[in-house]
């Protein structure tokens, strides 16, 4: 998640991007490095660097770094795992069965990396709170929206899962401002999911978008978005997708089930 908004070089200023890049930086080691260290190697300021930190929520600066080189290892380990044309070590079985565990391994990495705790733990509150919960898919997506409805089910909640649009529900929804409408898109940019997402931002429901990062269109329509790795092969793109999504359905769950 750092690592994410180090990278949006549109939220910072001049100074902050000095320090993004050397942060970003493989070849330096910044773990033991001060604040001022840090400013003066990057042509900025420790000031700069304060802000910086305070900026993206953090309140310390050890803390920033921490949070900072537990992610670069972790998206490094993640680079290293499969190459871009995984479907050719699918030759044997103990290779095949190797490969996805690779697959899997860096796909939630990376998911992870992309996570916003605060976003999360957000949600899981809204649903806590819902008098209803609508979840939406179409084709595959459908699948993983089914899946969360039932298990929000088995916690006691008022969950129904709808795959693609129903125009006469949408438009005789009760209680809307208690309602949690769920929208799940592998790529981001389903069309049928983006108009649903219309319609219900424009009855001021609370929606929320979990969404593969490939396209983000989705991203404006909800008030809160949860993005999964989409890291694009051209022969299991959809076997990663799947499990990303399907990973933060259950993390939702497993959060829910600690507070049940």
């Amino acid at each position: 998640m750092i690592i994410e908004k180090l990278k949006d070089e549109s939220q910072l200023t001049e100074s902050e991007r000095l320090i993004a890049h050397f942060l970003l930086d493989e070849n330096n080691q910044i773990e033991n490095l001060t604040s001022i260290e840090v400013g003066k190697r990057s042509y900025a300021s420790q000031s700069a660097v304060v802000r910086l930190y305070k900026k993206l929520g953090i309140s310390t600066y050890r803390e920033f770094i921490s949070k900072l080189v537990i992610e670069k290892r972790e998206a490094l380990k993640a680079e290293n795992l499969v190459d871009d044309n995984p479907s050719q070590y699918f030759s044997s079985y103990d290779s095949t069965m190797n490969t996805i565990m690779k697959l899997y391994e860096k796909t939630l990495t990376n998911t992870n990396l992309l996570m916003n705790q605060n976003v999360v733990l957000r949600v899981c509150n809204r649903l806590m709170n819902a008098t209803s919960i609508d979840i939406y898919g179409v084709g595959i997506s459908y699948t993983i929206a089914k899946s969360m409805a039932f298990k929000l089910q088995a916690l006691g909640m008022h969950a129904s899962d709808h795959n693609g649009t129903n125009h006469y529900y949408l438009e005789n929804m009760k209680d809307i401002k208690r309602n949690v409408s769920i929208l799940i898109s592998l790529t981001g940019s389903n069309e049928t999911i983006l108009n649903i997402a219309q319609k219900l931002k424009d009855k001021n429901a609370y929606t929320v978008g979990i969404m593969g990062r490939k396209d983000e269109k989705l991203n404006e329509y909800c008030q809160d978005c949860l993005l999964f790795d989409t890291h694009i092969y051209d022969d299991v793109d959809v076997m990663c997708s799947t499990i990303a999504a399907g990973y933060i359905v259950d993390l939702i769950y497993g959060i829910l089930i600690s507070r049940d």
